[in-house]
């Protein structure tokens, strides 16, 4: 399969390196990093295994979209969630007619764009619950194993043919090791991610602990739990079946899954870089005011973050 990782960080090019592992042809993208670009170039892309191994990953890197040659079979969007809109303009030249576009990013609210850009049904969403954390240039660690869930944005547009091709990557991406499946209704998934996400990333972010720590500390674990308990009422209007058990169980499941990661929004402080808050708590409060939902720990984890660094996403409601 031919592939093109726009937006090569933590996660991207651990994805993109497991797929390149599988013999798959693949291109790392990324403009705004270029040491890493030219350290994968140098020397291959390092991956850590969760074991202690680390792999060493021949695979052509780029900070410049020309240099790919394309179109590509299939495009993983992986910038931040508030570039999306960017990173997909730059990559037009990759998109052609049989390109599926597939986005594992984080939050809630990119999904026009996606189908906007894609061509007719090809675009995919989908959430892992895989942890990756950029060490150095060109060496990544593979924090945590965790499932891998994607489907159609656009189901009704898909023939037999297509829902095939879909399949097929969701088989590649499964060999890669990615523990990937086929989830049939993507909205349910994504809000269960988003669930998973506001709960961990804010506290982590402020607080400046790797994920394992929100369950091991019991005043942390306690405050952790009171904001699984929130936001819950708003991701089963969405979908998701889960009792608050449940959801408690499956927060607290991946904080020890991925208990060395270092959260992507924890990352991003501690760089300086804008935040995906605005698309993670942001959604919770907006559809906790438009079902009438009380949601005060995340708007003040959203406000919390915020303050930290300003992102370029619209202000929380007042």
């Amino acid at each position: 399969m031919n592939v093109a990782i726009v937006g090569a960080g933590a996660l991207g090019s651990l994805v993109g390196g497991l797929l390149a592992r599988q013999g798959h042809a693949v291109w790392l993208y990324n403009p705004s990093n270029v040491e890493h670009v030219k350290a994968i170039q140098a020397r291959g892309l390092l991956i850590e295994t969760p074991e202690g191994d680390v792999w060493r990953v021949e695979v052509p890197a780029a900070a410049q979209i020309y240099e790919i040659p394309g179109p590509v079979e299939l495009l993983g969007v992986f910038v931040k969630v508030y570039a999306t809109r960017d990173a997909l303009e730059r990559a037009k030249p990759l998109i052609a007619p049989n390109t599926w576009v597939l986005s594992l990013q984080n939050g809630v609210g990119i999904e026009e764009l996606l189908r906007r850009y894609a061509p007719a049904g090809r675009a995919l969403r989908g959430t892992t619950a895989q942890g990756a954390t950029l060490v150095a240039p060109g060496r990544v660690r593979w924090a945590g194993r965790g499932p891998t869930r994607l489907g159609p944005l656009s189901p009704e547009a898909l023939d037999e043919v297509a829902l095939n091709e879909l399949k097929g990557i969701v088989r590649a991406l499964d060999a890669a090791g990615l523990e990937a499946r086929y989830e049939p209704d993507v909205e349910r998934a994504l809000w269960e991610k988003l669930l998973v996400n506001a709960a961990i990333n804010p506290l982590t972010a402020l607080l400046g602990v790797p994920n394992g720590r929100l369950v091991e500390d019991p005043e942390l674990r306690a405050i952790l739990r009171d904001v699984v308990r929130e936001a819950l009422p708003v991701a089963q209007a969405h979908g998701v079946p889960l009792a608050p058990e449940e959801a408690i169980a499956l927060v607290e499941g991946v904080c020890r899954a991925t208990a060395r990661n270092l959260s992507s929004m924890l990352q991003d402080v501690r760089r300086g870089r804008p935040t995906e808050i605005d698309f993670i708590s942001g959604p919770i409060v907006r559809e906790g005011e438009r079902l009438g939902v009380p949601t005060p720990l995340q708007r003040l984890l959203w406000r919390l973050v915020r303050w930290l660094h300003p992102t370029p996403a619209p202000r929380p409601p007042r």
